[in-house]
């Protein structure tokens, strides 16, 4: 009878398992802030109770993973598993930060109470579909022992360094990686996965030309448009004699051309009227052969 009494009870406990840390925040260099998959913003962060403070956290659990209950990225007790392809959809939606150029991911966990604590470990999945996982450096880690601490509704900052050469493969963009983060915690582990990509720091670093640079490009453009500007006003601005020189040699055109005219249009009265007289000739020599 106790037996079953304790079993009972053990259940009781499994299910009623509390999740005590999330990450709220992941800032990329790109500018964008995303969030780990299953986190819900409208969760209150003030408190420390089961509900609603901590529905929002993800339960990572191994063996839960290889069972297929969850997925490689866990379950929350308010949305349940959290399944990588509409995470990463609802991420891209959203717009995905970026790692940095360093190769860190900056991360912001709320850590809930005690059982969120440090030391958290990180992982990262280059392909983007949760498959393989490669360990990463931790380089700001959540304060703890034994994942414990006395912290509560508190948001602590958590740095992982992406692994030497790591490529980002996954996303439509075919440069984003999935980072995995959680504790050790007997009742959790405690954690949550996010997206980050690879694409806009390349595409930043172009963007940002250098002080010098900028100077440098701005001087050229001046003296292009200096050089312009001279060269039209020499074309513009031409000597007096140059603009007298040249009406003259408008107005003789105009009365070259006018002279022409006139002598073509001026015939002699002699001459019309012998014209007169030939257009009669032929037309009575027309009228006369018609007979």
């Amino acid at each position: 009878m106790q037996t079953k009494i304790l079993l009972a009870l053990c259940l009781v406990a499994i299910s009623q398992v509390n999740a005590h840390g999330a990450i709220t925040a992941v800032q990329g260099s790109n500018g964008m802030t995303g969030e780990a998959f299953g986190v819900d913003q409208s969760t209150p962060r003030d408190g420390t109770k089961r509900n609603p403070f901590q529905t929002d956290s993800s339960i990572i659990r191994d063996r839960e993973i290889a069972s297929g209950k969850s997925s490689a990225c866990g379950r929350t007790l308010a949305g349940g598993n959290n399944e990588i392809g509409a995470a990463m959809s609802k991420a891209e939606s959203a717009g995905i930060p970026s790692v940095s150029s360093d190769g860190k991911v900056q991360m912001t966990l709320h850590q809930v109470n005690g059982d969120g604590g440090g030391p958290y470990t990180c992982d990262v999945n280059a392909s983007g579909d949760g498959k393989t996982f490669t360990p990463m450096t931790i380089s700001t880690n959540i304060p703890g022992k034994n994942s414990r601490s006395n912290a509560k509704a508190e948001d602590i900052p958590l740095i992982a360094e992406m692994p030497k050469g790591m490529t980002c493969t996954g996303g439509s963009d075919g440069q984003t990686c999935i980072v995995r983060c959680r504790n050790a915690a007997n009742a959790g582990p405690f954690g949550g996965c996010v997206a980050v990509t690879q694409a806009t720091d390349a595409t930043k670093q172009k963007r940002e030309l250098s002080a010098e640079q900028r100077i440098d490009e701005m001087i050229k453009q001046a003296e292009a448009a200096e050089a312009f500007g001279d060269e039209t006003l020499a074309k513009r601005e031409m000597s007096a004699d140059e603009r007298l020189d040249e009406m003259i040699r408008q107005a003789e055109a105009a009365e070259a051309f006018g002279d022409e005219t006139l002598a073509k249009r001026e015939l002699s009265a002699d001459q019309r009227l012998d014209e007169m007289i030939k257009q009669a000739e032929d037309a009575e020599l027309a009228e006369e052969r018609f007979r």
